[in-house]
């Protein structure tokens, strides 16, 4: 069996080519060992976030959240807010943890905060925050209401109040559009009027939502809508860091002359399935660049 030493050279490194599945299998079967140290990496980089940006092939960080998560483990909640609670309001404030945040943050902070829902709405209350660290806060709450861990009534009476109380002060409406979206995936029918008042008030953004994919939610009824919830990994807690991460395109580089060059909504393109083929590959912000001149996509032919 790996020691500790030995997982952690190989999980708190710089590698972002190497699927490391033994020393995640090693972490887990040493869990109480390991947690620890992983903590320790979390803390580290939650009190130097610049680290990510200026190390952008450091990987330690990314499986150290994973992992954390998979754990239930609640030291990590105040660190884990705490990092992306300091992320700019920029798009590219989102770099340096790549897809994370709009794939999977939302279920990290589900996973890790053991019912205690403080530092996830200080991240939705906050107007400052980046936009799409809101937004994954936001549908934490739904991963806990998928989860049993939240109760209807309680999501419902929450997301009720935030549409009362904080729309009107919002300037941007993708935070609405983003408690739209969670209301449509829950099955909308007892925030269904407070709902179409906000579109009639202007106050969501019609490219991420409209009225029309709130009536068609209705339609489909609740009994299809939460089935359909049920089986939405998005909105699922993190239970298996290695089917999480396996996949990820960054562990399965593709020859520059079978990938083709497509522009990314964000960050690095971590998820992609192995025995997925799509006609067009996307190309991540920080990945290589597909034309083989060794430069950073966004640094080279993304623009």
């Amino acid at each position: 069996m790996m020691t500790i030493e030995e997982i952690l050279a190989k999980l708190d490194a710089y590698d972002y080519l190497t699927f490391q599945r033994e020393a995640l299998e090693a972490a887990i079967q040493q869990q109480e060992a390991i947690t620890p140290a992983l903590l320790n990496i979390i803390e580290r980089i939650a009190n130097n976030p610049q680290f990510l940006d200026e190390n952008p092939d450091y990987i330690g960080f990314t499986y150290a959240l994973y992992l954390l998560a998979q754990f239930r483990e609640k030291r990590a909640y105040p660190l884990i807010v705490q990092y992306f609670a300091q992320l700019g309001t920029e798009i590219e404030a989102l770099d340096a943890t790549g897809d994370i945040v709009t794939e999977d943050l939302n279920r990290i902070l589900a996973s890790v905060c053991q019912g205690d829902l403080s530092l996830i709405k200080q991240l939705i209350e906050d107007s400052k925050q980046n936009e799409f660290v809101r937004s994954a806060a936001l549908k934490a709450l739904v991963v806990l209401y998928n989860g049993e861990k939240l109760t209807r009534e309680e999501l419902i009476t929450y997301f009720q109040t935030l549409i009362d109380n904080k729309l009107e002060q919002e300037e941007d409406p993708s935070f609405c559009g983003a408690l739209v979206s969670c209301c449509y995936h829950i099955y909308p029918e007892e925030l269904y009027d407070s709902l179409v008042d906000c579109f009639e008030r202007d106050l969501v953004d019609s490219f991420m939502i409209d009225k029309d994919d709130i009536d068609r939610s209705m339609r489909m009824g609740k009994e299809q809508i939460l089935a359909k919830l049920k089986t939405n990994r998005h909105y699922q807690f993190v239970d298996d860091v290695i089917t999480e991460m396996e996949w990820w395109a960054c562990f399965h580089p593709e020859p520059p002359s079978t990938r083709s060059k497509t522009i990314p909504s964000v960050g690095f393109d971590y998820h992609r399935p192995t025995n997925y083929k799509p006609r067009e590959v996307k190309v991540g912000r920080n990945a290589p660049c597909p034309c083989g001149s060794g430069k950073k996509y966004k640094k080279c032919c993304l623009h």
